[in-house]
């Protein structure tokens, strides 16, 4: 049974139903409306956070890669000090850039005093015309390199197997996938890569994009899910609320 409550407003008076149905399902989706709210709050500053390191990041001086610990090293400048393996180029397919479909460049760097190889992008190259997978070498005998550090995304989602021509040089991926790639080179990599700076030669197209949706966006959906939270408690005392007629006796 509904609760009533009567009330004037502007010399005009009302009758408020309570019911427990409809004001159940109203304030199931208000805190979902509002949960999504806040998620989107917490992405802003999120995505702040990691603007600002990226920005003071990059404009600091690099540091050497032997002095590069574990722990926060998201977009640290880095110079590294090795020699490229020229003849061991693996492209990541599918990557557009401006509405164009191409390759990203990844060439293995081994570092100095290191058994471990590096993953150096190099930048992106255009897919040719005859769809065929380019050649990508390598002319210059490299000892130093400078770049910063991109951590790999661990939860890109793939169609199919991500190697599907093991054989075939160049190798051509989907993604970078560490473990898959020991397994099959009999190498150890560095869990991340080094995006080459601009300043360096032997790169393509290096215009990387940080973050798909900037901060602001997120800000500006957070404003939309609480908008539509208040909006919808408004409309529920609207259905909830006639004008009450006394009857005449």
């Amino acid at each position: 049974m509904g609760i009533c409550l009567q009330f004037n407003l502007r010399k005009q008076a009302y009758l408020f139903k309570f019911r427990w149905g409809f004001f159940l399902l109203c304030v199931f989706f208000v805190l979902i409306f509002i949960w999504l709210g806040v998620w989107q709050l917490h992405r802003y500053h999120y995505k702040k956070i990691l603007m600002n390191n990226y920005q003071s990041r990059l404009q600091a001086a690099p540091k050497p890669f032997s002095d590069i610990k574990n722990e926060d090293i998201q977009f640290q400048s880095v110079i590294v000090k090795g020699r490229y393996l020229k003849d061991s180029v693996m492209l990541i397919q599918n990557r557009l850039y401006q509405g164009r479909l191409g390759f990203e460049v990844l060439t293995p760097f081994q570092v100095a005093d290191s058994e471990k190889l590096l993953l150096v992008d190099r930048g992106w190259i255009e897919k040719p015309a005859n769809q065929a997978i380019p050649k990508v070498t390598l002319d210059q005998e490299v000892l130093t390199t400078t770049g910063y550090i991109k951590l790999l995304d661990e939860h890109q989602f793939i169609l199919g197997k991500n190697i599907l021509y093991p054989l075939i040089h160049p190798l051509t991926m989907q993604k970078i996938d560490i473990a898959e790639l020991s397994k099959l080179t009999h190498f150890s990599y560095y869990p991340f890569v080094l995006r080459l700076a601009l300043s360096e030669q032997n790169g393509f197209v290096r215009d990387w994009t940080i973050t798909a949706v900037e901060p602001e966006r997120h800000m500006g959906y957070a404003i939309q899910w609480f908008v539509m939270a208040f909006v919808l408690m408004l409309a529920y005392l609207g259905f909830s609320c006639d004008r009450y007629v006394k009857e005449q006796k």
